[in-house]
């Protein structure tokens, strides 16, 4: 130990000097209590022995000076005196003091008080490493939150969540939540929300929801359809994660235009469809693993479409809300749940306040969330639309003037049954220059062609059979059959930009090997109530062209790629 000596007597210094010395400690000396202050301030010793009896600033002065100046570090005094009072012995102590010798110094015993306190100083410095290494490991898990946080909330694009169509809580059990919810609307103006349950709380379950937000924003935003999110969600989570991480997920899909919805439920409580009188109209239990279990070539997404009707909601929820357990161990549970649903006005607030009151102060356990879907009007249907164009469309295809450039694409059975083409056709489009601006419009454009060669051309579809009730339901599992099976057939693809009377257009012919359809029945004018005929109707608008030839099998449109652009 490094050993500070203080005693105004030389022979003293001296004796304890060599006593020390052949103990095996670094000795420093002082002859007063000043020079001890400026010895200590510059030497940091381990361990003071003290004179009480000194001239000018005695011992006592002394040791409270060294404590103040090594605070908040603590440095044993042990006190040397000829005084054997037991005043001095109390003094000694109150003045912060560890022990108190008499002298004459004898070896053994001070050997012996040296070792005692060298065994506190060990401990002490022991202490004092663990402290601060266990300070550095707070702060380095603090700035690794706050990282953490802002990846976390930045992951989340706002502007979803902000729909007329939604509201929803989210109330995490610890500082980050194991729970997401996700809400974006696609370039053909249906709504997507996503409600995804990690295993686990806090920030472990929160990393595992990393995968999800920044793939289900993108592909939403190029218009995938929901079957296919779904499947590229369970990959990024298998793939990203360790074994043991999965989420529980469900998606909702609705689709203004025509009036339906999509779910998908793997590993959440039960859906609910509830109409404007609290009653129950629809349920969606899951019926698959949540994301993460099963690889990508094992998983398949099932999901269930059905009309709506306006004044229906639905309601989604991870299992942290029926889980929320008071303090006498009751769970909030289903009842309770749908009876907060009776009242069709204010259902969340309601949902709120039934929580809070039967919760009291308990805290979940688990994350909350809860979403609820209002389904859209017909008359807010128009406002994700474009604007139509503001000049009259042509019905014939001029020749150009000058050709830009020129893609193709040409799609067997096989492509057509496994892939969305809409979003990957146009990804390809968009990549030249000045074209992703028109982004929308020309999902719009090219899904609806799309949909109409598939459709009417190699599933040989009616679009009358979305008329009538129930019937839309039925269609759709005619499409999704028939695509199933289908193993002929091909669609091709051709864009390219052309100069036309000095204007800039996107020529886009679609061509499929189908029996075609009576193209000339999208003349006759579309009713109010009709479910069909109204997409092309819109492309028309949309439109300088739009020419049918042959049996219906070939249209090609022109886009104008100078007319002024509108926002959703």
């Amino acid at each position: 130990m490094r050993i500070l000596a203080v005693d105004d007597t030389r022979a003293n210094l001296v004796l304890l000097q060599a006593m020390l010395k052949r103990s095996g400690h670094e000795v420093l000396t002082a002859e007063n209590g000043e020079l001890c202050l400026e010895v200590f301030e510059k030497e940091h010793p381990d361990l003071v022995l003290m004179d009480v009896m000194m001239p000018g600033m005695d011992g006592f002065e002394a040791a409270q000076r060294l404590q103040e100046m090594a605070a908040p570090r603590w440095v044993p005094i042990i006190f040397i005196s000829a005084a054997a009072t037991e005043e001095y012995y109390i003094k000694g102590h109150q003045s912060g003091g560890a022990d108190y010798l008499f002298k004459p110094i004898n070896q053994v015993i001070l050997n012996t008080k040296i070792e005692s306190i060298k065994r506190v100083v060990d401990m002490q410095n022991t202490l004092a490493k663990q402290n601060m290494a266990l300070q550095e490991y707070v702060e380095k898990d603090e700035e690794e939150r706050r990282i953490s946080r802002h990846i976390m909330e930045h992951m989340t694009e706002s502007r979803g969540l902000e729909d007329p169509l939604l509201e929803y809580i989210l109330s995490p059990a610890e500082q980050f939540s194991g729970d997401v919810i996700c809400a974006a609307r696609s370039p053909n103006n249906r709504f997507y929300l996503l409600i995804g349950d990690a295993v686990g709380h806090g920030l472990a379950a929160s990393i595992t929801t990393l995968p999800i937000s920044g793939t289900f924003y993108s592909m939403v935003h190029k218009g995938f359809e929901l079957q296919t999110i779904g499947r590229e969600l369970n990959r990024r989570v298998k793939e990203a994660m360790p074994t043991g991480c999965f989420v529980a997920c469900g998606i909702v899909m609705i689709d203004p235009a025509e009036s339906y919805i999509e779910v998908w439920n793997a590993g959440l409580p039960t859906i609910y469809c509830v109409d404007s009188h609290g009653q129950i109209v629809d349920t969606f239990a899951s019926n698959q693993l949540p994301l993460g279990v099963l690889s990508a070539t094992q998983y398949s997404v099932e999901s269930h479409a059905a009309r709506y009707n306006t004044g229906n909601q639905i309601v989604i929820f991870s299992d942290g809300l029926l889980e929320a357990e008071n303090n006498n161990g009751e769970f909030f549970g289903e009842e309770k749940l749908l009876s907060c649903l009776m009242n069709p006005s204010d259902r969340l607030d309601n949902i709120k306040h039934a929580l809070a009151e039967f919760m009291g102060d308990a805290v979940p356990h688990d994350d909350v969330t809860l979403a609820i879907l209002s389904m859209p009007s017909k008359e807010s249907i128009a406002k994700g639309i474009p604007d139509a164009l503001p000049v009259e469309s042509v019905a014939f295809i001029e020749e150009s003037d000058e050709i830009e450039w020129k893609v193709s694409f040409q799609l067997g059975a096989n492509e057509i049954r496994s892939m969305d083409l809409t979003p990957v056709i146009l990804s390809v489009i968009s990549q030249f220059n000045g074209l992703e601006a028109h982004n929308q419009k020309l999902f719009l454009i090219i899904s609806e062609l799309m949909n109409n060669a598939l459709d009417h051309g190699l599933l040989e579809l009616d679009s009358s059979l979305k008329s009538g009730p129930n019937a839309f339901e039925t269609y759709l599992n005619a499409r999704q059959q028939r695509l199933k099976d289908l193993t002929t057939g091909s669609i091709s693809i051709t864009a390219h930009k052309i100069r036309l009377h000095d204007e800039a257009l996107l020529r886009i012919t679609i061509e499929d090997t189908g029996k075609g359809f009576d193209y000339n029945a999208l003349k006759a004018p579309i009713e109010q109530t009709q479910m069909h005929g109204r997409g092309i109707k819109l492309v028309k608008q949309l439109c300088r062209a739009t020419v049918y030839e042959g049996n219906g099998n070939t249209v090609t449109v022109d886009y104008s790629l100078e007319r002024p652009l509108s926002t959703l």
